[in-house]
């Protein structure tokens, strides 16, 4: 919980950091942009508005998804709060996987076991990860210019971000697919609590992980036969993805920018995403903001890609994670009360 709290405390301050720098160096002031906002398109904030909700949505609907094959009955709106406990808590830790023990806790409460939540994750990972990298070749192949225009730091960036993802998606295909990586990283586990003198608390973890792994390697195949499952999910990550994106084209197209250059808007942002995704920053802040000054000044110019930057960061990244924070609050109440009803009963 401390752990937490820090980067919370942390991740505030790098975002009041990066929001002073970005009103700095843009030349804005706070009066600018309020004016900029009170002047753009309203209807348009609308569906970015629901698009960033969707970036929530299409998680939990994956995981719910993933769930219901390994048959266990998720509901729809425990997906949301699953989702949203991974979304806020990764925003809050240097890591793209920090959300997910919270995000399994909530699982566990509902009955999930653990061999199931931790398959659920690792796969939905994976498809969450495979989108961003179709996203980002998709973006190489059709929009090379975009991707040249970047400042030569920003290209290198890019390129590393794509390497990562592919690299992080070939380890989770691993895990799933060859259990062995998983025995083995629980047996240097259990050889570290051994060297320690932990011995009857070795013994007792290596039972449990002979069982552990037999559920595992039962869950695997499962859904190794579910090629639908497989596409679904996907194509739920590559919508969550789109979903992130399309707020920066529609908060875009609200500053009455270009209809037809929306398309380049998105390519731009999916290259932000891409860029920002490999640093261990939390929620990329900081990072991300100062990419898309980059990238998207030779297209609106430098204040307005401030102003883009400082607006759509605001709906897509703090509204998110002000809405998923809210989630999980509202989440923890309703278990504790079920909790003392149980008691009492």
């Amino acid at each position: 919980m401390k752990k937490k709290v820090f980067w919370a405390l942390f991740t505030l301050c790098l975002s009041i950091l990066t929001i002073y720098a970005l009103f700095h160096n843009g030349g804005l002031s706070v009066a600018e942009l309020f004016q900029k906002i009170k002047d753009a398109s309203p209807a348009w904030f609308i569906p970015a508005a629901l698009c960033m909700l969707g970036f929530i949505f299409f998680e939990g609907r994956s995981l719910v998804l993933i769930l219901r094959t390994l048959g266990y009955p998720a509901k729809k709106r425990r997906g949301f709060l699953y989702a949203s406990a991974d979304i806020f808590f990764s925003s809050i830790t240097p890591s793209a996987t920090g959300g997910q023990p919270a995000s399994a806790y909530f699982m566990h409460k509902d009955g999930i076991s653990g061999v199931a939540v931790t398959v659920a994750l690792i796969l939905n990972l994976t498809m969450y990860t495979l989108a961003i990298i179709t996203l980002g070749i998709l973006s190489l192949v059709f929009f090379p210019s975009v991707f040249m225009e970047f400042a030569f730091p920003c290209k290198i960036m890019i390129l590393i971000g794509i390497a990562m993802m592919t690299m992080l998606t070939t380890f989770f295909i691993l895990l799933l697919k060859k259990q062995v990586i998983l025995l083995k990283f629980c047996n240097v586990i259990i050889s570290i609590m051994e060297k320690f003198k932990f011995k009857s608390a070795a013994e007792k973890f290596r039972r449990k992980v002979d069982s552990m792994m037999e559920k595992y390697k039962e869950c695997v195949v499962t859904l190794a036969g579910k090629k639908g499952l497989l596409a679904k999910t996907y194509l739920l990550n590559l919508l969550q993805r789109a979903s992130q994106i399309l707020v920066t084209v529609f908060c875009y197209y609200a500053m009455h920018g270009n209809i037809p250059k929306g398309i380049k808007v998105f390519a731009i942002q999916t290259y932000v995403v891409m860029g920002s995704n490999f640093i261990p920053v939390p929620g990329a802040v900081g990072i991300s903001e100062f990419l898309m000054c980059f990238g998207y000044a030779g297209l609106i110019g430098e204040e307005a890609s401030y102003s883009l930057a400082l607006l759509s960061r605001g709906i897509s990244f703090y509204t998110c994670s002000i809405i998923s924070i809210f989630t999980v609050i509202l989440g923890f109440i309703l278990l504790q009360r079920n909790k003392s009803k149980e008691e009492i009963l």
